[in-house]
Parts: C-alpha cells; sequence; structure tokens
C-alpha cells in the first residue's frame, strides 16, 4: 500500500497511531516486521504488517540466512506478517522453506498463505503433511487452509480429520478459556460446511458442540456455526 492508502486505512496518524474500529489506538510497541496498536483500556491490541507499508523488506535468500537465528517469537512475527509479500516473486518459495524447515507454529501461521499462493495440488499435500504433524488442538488454521485449496480430495480428508477430533479424550473437559480440542471440532465443522458438505451431516455434533461445558467453547459454537444453524442464533 502506498502512504496515501494507509491513511485512508488507519489515519492521518499513522504509524503513530491507528484508527481501528473508529478510535484512536496509539502504537504501543514495534517489532522488525510489525507494528502493534492497543486499545485506551489496553484489553485489545492490533497488528499491521510493517511489510504492508515497505517499512519492513526481505528476501528469500535473507530469509534462509536469518531464519536459525531468529528466537520462535520472532519466526512468528514473521510469519504472521509476511502475507503482504504475496507480489514478490520469491514469496512462493519463502512459503515452501518454511513449511519445509519451520515448526507446528510457523505452519498454522503461513498456512491461509500457501494455499493462495501456492498451486492446488502442491499446497494441499504440503499442508496435509502439516496437519498429520500437528496435535490435536492445534489444526484449526492448517484445516481452514486445506478447505480453502478448494482440492478434491480436501472434504473426504477433512471428514476424516473431524471423527479424530471427535475420538479424543479431551473433547469434552472444561477450560477456564477455551478448549481447543473441541474448538478444532468447532471450526472443523464450519470449514467442511464452507466447502459444500451439508450442515444436516453435523447437526447433532453442532448441537452436543453448543452445550459444552466450557463457555468459551459454547460461544465459539454459536460464533463459527449460527450462520448454518438456525438454532444457535
Amino acid at each position: 500500500m502506498d502512504a496515501e492508502e494507509l491513511k485512508q486505512l488507519y489515519g492521518d496518524e499513522y504509524p503513530a497511531a491507528a484508527l481501528v474500529e473508529g478510535n484512536r489506538w496509539p502504537l504501543s510497541r514495534e517489532t522488525p516486521f510489525s507494528r502493534i496498536y492497543d486499545s485506551t483500556d489496553h484489553k485489545r491490541s492490533h497488528v499491521v504488517s510493517r511489510f504492508m507499508d515497505g517499512s519492513a523488506t526481505i528476501t528469500l535468500s535473507q530469509l534462509k540466512r536469518e531464519w536459525p537465528r531468529w528466537t520462535q517469537e520472532e519466526r512468528t512475527d514473521f510469519c504472521q506478517a509476511c502475507c503482504w509479500l504475496h507480489e514478490q516473486s520469491d514469496f512462493s518459495d519463502m512459503l515452501r522453506f518454511i513449511m519445509e524447515v519451520g515448526g507446528p507454529q510457523d505452519w498454522s501461521a503461513v498456512a491461509l498463505p500457501v494455499s493462495s499462493n501456492l498451486p492446488q495440488r502442491e499446497a494441499y499435500e504440503i499442508l496435509l503433511r502439516a496437519l498429520q504433524n500437528l496435535d490435536i488442538g492445534r489444526t484449526s488454521n492448517v484445516a481452514q487452509a486445506i478447505a480453502q485449496t478448494k482440492h478434491p480430495e480436501a472434504e473426504t480428508r477433512l471428514r476424516k480429520h473431524l471423527q479424530s477430533i471427535w475420538a479424543h479424550k479431551s473433547l469434552w473437559d472444561d477450560d477456564k478459556f477455551i478448549n481447543w480440542v473441541a474448538f478444532d471440532a468447532t471450526t472443523g465443522i464450519a470449514h467442511l460446511i464452507e466447502i459444500g458438505a451439508s450442515p444436516a451431516d453435523f447437526e447433532g455434533q453442532a448441537r452436543q458442540l453448543s452445550r459444552h461445558v466450557c463457555s468459551g467453547n459454547r460461544n465459539s459454537c454459536r460464533n463459527f456455526l449460527s450462520k448454518h444453524y438456525s438454532w444457535l442464533r
């Protein structure tokens, strides 16, 4: 984006402050790849990629050279910000590199760019390998990306994955915030419906999730599935 587009999006004070939801959020900190803006009550943050305005740059060769020296926090920061490099000619190879040498946090952060920037079959196969190496409870982003590839085998694969989640011993455990296994189940149903599966196929599971002992999961069930099931609204 050029400077004028950024001013229209975030206000005239950007980058010192950003307009978020119509309110002025000041810059709280800056990383090599991101700017973080906090709400006035400090309960919420908004992250802006520095690749968006060109204040951060990187090439494939730099990425390969610097990756081994980065902390996990720095790797995650890059992976979450890098989608704004999508017009760069070496971006696809950056994604291939991350999916080859990275770990679960990195795969999750770049899963959606992989689905939209690599050829369909290649993206599907890379993401499927990642899914098979992730712990249940941490698969939502990768499963969503598999759905977004629109690969002809995606629905079958994601149905099998949902069966695995449903059989997990921790599915119905309570949590003070959210049960991530149950979250994977909820989003897994949403992803399947979004690629054409019938909501009727999962209505019984959705009803059970809507009654989950954890309030965070009841809320996420309503947020993700109410557009498919009128009784959730």
